[in-house]
């Protein structure tokens, strides 16, 4: 721009600017709070004036909120913002603002970024720190620019200076695009330290909002600025102003500019500025006609308020211009603890929280008190209104005056202080919880709830009343009266204590009693109203949702309610037959549970319809039964390992021995149905034997000693089982010639004992995990028939079939690690297979050694206890016993094996075998073995 407008608008500038003058004092530390009071904190003193470390203590350091201002720019790249600048704009140079951009024309009076670091300069262990350090700033610099950056402009005469209607007028024009600007931005707090008014140096009158005559006087000399005001309130915004620097008895326009347009009145804070000493500066316009809506902060004057230095470092400055920003970071740090706050709420806890001292016309509402101001208001003015939108929060200050308070939106919003404000309250939404004391009328609303455990004067209830915190009692001195369609909530807690509501008058009850918490227990009376004057009208319902207890209310002075065991089943909620067996055990016990399976009862007498099936699915203990259906279904494992190994010692010619070992890894998926859970089923283990000719008549007897690892569980992954087995087997074979093949015969018996140990997770009455360990064991009897027939000189085929009978046998057990354990009984379960099938071999000469290569399908047909159960009870509860079944296994299945043998020498051969089944039930074996022969 030319030199001309350029002298034109520092001209300007200088007045804008000229609330900036000088000295703050700290008050003596808190102890409880030191922690706060670094030496960052102490360096600006005005953070202990205003009660800072209070609101840092309780959590609030303005995180989340966005401070607007309008001022002469911020030197961006000063480390104090380093992550503070939400954005702006300057509209010197028309650009943007960002972190670390613009600093080289940011701010070249630095007076912006003074007033920036007092709101949000950062807590980094250096220099100062800002009152909400965790603040976001958004930045705009007013001023003039017409697009004009000639610098050859060859007219340097500035001319004469601007006139004051002229000066007024650039004013109005400027400053008003600033908040017009911000307003699009619906900031929640934007700070104005700058005035329009200079008396003491070279303008004309007026001198303060007084001198403007009227309203339309004022509107007259700035009507783009009273435009952009109302801009502003329609954007929500709080805007806090410096009242000047004139030593006036008023405030200067913007500051009091409500007084002439009281619309604005509800979104305006005006600050004037204290000493060290406390004293009113000597340059602070008083608040005078803006007492209202006015306070005082610390503004400094020798040598002022330390803040950020544009050009780098620090340094002090002093005005109202410097108190403004301490009140703007305090609503900042308010805003955070009630996000929901509209700029009238912000307002009135910030000037009704002050510290009063004296004069309203000098120091309006008093000294700043942060600390205070994050605890909530500290006087109702008039109906305080406010939608907590969810949010839960605390007014924690005794809160007095002529106002009262209306409670809406959803979340809820706590009262601890001893509160005498006058005015009435009500209840239209979320939650009211009194925990100090009220002397306000309370209506409660259709959709409002009445809580807390403090004493209240008077209630209406058309809601909701909900006694306690969670069970606590209600004092109503006056009278109580719900009205038709109204709740009162009776909760109860495990220890046997209710809610109660005494009343010091008359209690007039209409109405649903809802009943909530719990566990409510059989022959307790829960007495929760008693009123001094009595009990008039009756509850018109009593609403619960208890399947297996029904209440009885007795009424009198005092009322009381009982519940007791109704007719209905636990067996009528429950879905699969495992489910209704362990329903009707557990109902033996339901009239007089057991003291130690209390809170396994309280859970389930007190279960909604809709729960009591996923209960007795958890309570069952399923994996008993699911470790039955495993172990049974895998005792084909051995004689299918000792069927191949047998077959290939038969073929054995010139060979007396032979010695072999097998690892053996096998998955089995049994799939449960309507009644029980899928169980999977892991197998690892190793198997050795041998086998040797006797006698001349052709007959081999061997014998296998084997170890495997069963990892058991159902499909819920909650409950599980391990088993380590240890078996022992005797087997023979014979093989006769007939015709060109041969009859061959394989028999045998086999013992396994399995040492097994349980565990189960459920989460009914609480979160427990049960326990057990055990014995079973196994013996089986096999044999099997094949008639073997050469198709070729190295290949054959064998039909053939085979049977196998496997009784296992449980031990007893009594699980340990809750009210919910069980035990069992021993027991034994039998089931036995019958399987026709082909099998073929072949061999082929590989070099310098034989590979034998083997396939195989049938037919595996199961009888006996193919759905194998477990009787258990409750270890607690005798006479419990029930039934339960596992997952069924299959009677009729597919059969499939594979093999290969690979010779490494005269007496040695290693070999894979894979073994399936399909059908319902599936499992999968692999194994590798090796065998000697000598």
């Amino acid at each position: 721009m030319s030199n001309k407008k350029r002298s034109t608008y520092l001209r300007v500038q200088m007045a804008l600017l000229s609330l900036a003058l000088p000295g703050i004092a700290y008050a003596a530390p808190d102890n409880s709070l030191e922690q706060w009071r670094t030496k960052e904190y102490k360096r600006q003193p005005g953070l202990d004036m205003i009660n800072a470390a209070k609101a840092y203590s309780l959590g609030f350091t303005g995180k989340g909120v966005t401070v607007g201002y309008l001022d002469s720019g911020i030197g961006a790249s000063h480390p104090e913002f380093a992550g503070a600048i939400a954005g702006g704009f300057n509209f010197m140079t028309d650009t943007p603002y960002a972190n670390g951009q613009g600093a080289d024309n940011g701010d070249p009076s630095g007076h912006g970024s003074h007033v920036a670091g007092i709101i949000g300069a950062r807590r980094d262990g250096t220099g100062m720190h800002g009152v909400a350090f965790d603040s976001q700033l958004f930045a705009v610099a007013y001023g003039i620019n017409d697009g004009d950056d000639d610098d050859d402009d060859d007219d340097d005469d500035d001319g004469p200076p601007p006139t004051p209607e002229q000066m007024r007028a650039i004013q109005d024009q400027m400053l008003a695009k600033g908040w017009n600007y911000l307003a699009q931005f619906q900031l929640p707090i934007i700070n104005s330290s700058l005035g329009l008014n200079n008396c003491r140096d070279s303008y004309d009158p007026p001198c303060h909002v007084l001198e403007y005559g009227s309203a339309q006087g004022a509107l007259d000399a700035q009507p783009l600025i009273i435009e952009s005001f109302k801009n502003s309130v329609q954007a929500g915004s709080l805007m806090v102003f410096a009242t000047g620097n004139e030593a006036q008895d008023h405030p200067d326009f913007l500051a009091g500019s409500p007084h002439w347009f009281p619309e604005l009145k509800d979104n305006w804070l005006a600050v004037t500025a204290l000493n060290e000493d406390g004293s009113l500066a000597s340059y602070a316009n008083k608040c005078g006609v803006a007492a209202e809506w006015c306070l005082t902060a610390p503004g400094g004057e020798n040598p002022g308020i330390v803040s950020v230095n544009s050009s780098g470092g620090y340094v002090y400055k002093g005005g109202t211009s410097m108190a403004a920003p301490h009140v703007a970071g305090a609503a900042a740090l308010v805003k955070e603890a009630f996000p929901y706050f509209t700029a009238y709420h912000l307002q009135q806890t910030l000037l009704t929280t002050a510290t009063d001292l004296g004069d309203p016309s000098i120091y309006g509402w008093g000294l700043l008190n942060v600390g205070k101001a994050v605890q909530g208001p500290g006087q109702f003015t008039r109906l305080f209104d406010v939608d907590t939108l969810g949010y839960h929060s605390t007014f924690a200050n005794d809160i007095s005056g002529i106002g009262g308070l209306h409670k809406r939106g959803s979340g809820s919003l706590e009262l601890t202080g001893n509160n005498s404000y006058t005015g009435d309250t009500t209840v239209s939404g979320g939650r009211l919880a009194v925990n100090g004391t009220l002397v306000s009328a309370i209506t409660v609303e259709r959709k409002g709830t009445l809580g807390g455990s403090g004493t209240v004067t008077q209630v209406d209830n058309y809601g909701t009343l909900a006694p306690g915190n969670s069970v606590g009692t209600l004092t109503v001195s006056g009278d109580y009266t719900a009205h038709s369609g109204s709740v009162h909530e009776l909760e109860v807690d495990s220890s046997g204590a209710s809610d109660r509501l005494v009343v010091g008058g008359t209690a007039h009850i209409d109405g649903t009693l809802k009943l909530a918490g719990g566990p409510f227990r059989q022959n307790v009376a829960y007495s929760f109203l008693n009123a001094t004057n009595g009990v008039t009208g009756q509850y018109s319902h009593i609403a619960y949702d208890m399947a297996f207890l029904s209440p009885t209310l007795v009424y009198g002075p005092s009322l009381s309610l009982t519940v007791e065991r109704n007719d209905t089943p636990f067996s009528s909620f429950a879905y699969t037959g495992n489910q209704k067996s362990v329903a009707q055990a557990l109902d033996t016990g339901s009239t007089q549970p057991p003291a130690a399976m209390t809170d396994l009862y309280d859970t389930v007498l007190n279960a909604q319809s809709s729960q009591v099936a996923g209960y007795m699915e958890q309570l069952q203990g399923q994996i008993h039964a699911g470790t039955t259906s495993a172990l049974l279904s895998n005792g084909d494992l051995l004689p299918r390992t000792l069927s191949k190994q047998a077959s290939g010692a038969r073929n054995t010619t010139g060979q007396d021995t032979v010695l072999w070992a097998e690892v053996i890894h096998q998955q089995r998926d049994l799939d449960g149905d309507d009644n029980s859970q899928d169980v999977r089923h892991k197998v690892d283990g190793l198997f050795l034997g041998g086998d040797t000719a006797v006698g001349e008549q052709g007959w081999r007897m061997g014998a296998s000693l084997g170890y495997l690892e069963n990892r058991i569980k159902l499909d819920d992954r909650r409950q599980t089982s391990r088993s380590n087995s240890y078996s022992a087997a005797l087997y023979g074979t014979q093989a006769w010639e007939m015709g060109s093949g041969s009859l061959n015969l394989l028999a045998g018996g086999a013992y396994t004992r399995h040492s097994l140990d349980s565990e189960r997770s459920i989460s009914v009455h609480q979160y427990e995990t049960l326990k057990a360990d055990y014995k079973a064991h196994s013996i089986q009897a096999f044999a099997q028939l094949g008639y073997r027939m050469p198709v070729s000189p190295r290949s054959s085929v064998e039909p053939y079939a085979s049977v196998n009978w496997h009784q296992l046998r449980h031990g007893s057990f009594s699980e340990s690690g809750g009210q919910a354990a069980l035990r069992g009984d021993s027991q034994r379960q039998n089931l036995s297979t019958v399987t026709l099938g082909l099998r073929g071999t072949t061999e082929l000469d590989l070099s310098k050694t034989t590979l034998s290569l083997s396939a195989g399908l049938g037919w595996r047909h199961a009888m006996g206890d193919t759905t194998p159960e477990r009787q258990l009870a409750f270890a607690a509860l005798p006479g419990s016993s029930f039934r339960i079944s596992g997952a069924p296994i299959a009677k009729n299945a597919a059969v499939a094996e594979l093999g290969a043998e690979l010779k490494a020498g005269k007496s040695t051969s290693f070999g894979l075998n894979y073994q399936g089944q399909f059908g319902r039930n599936q499992d999968h074996a692999g194994s590798l073995f090796m065998k000697v022969r000598f």
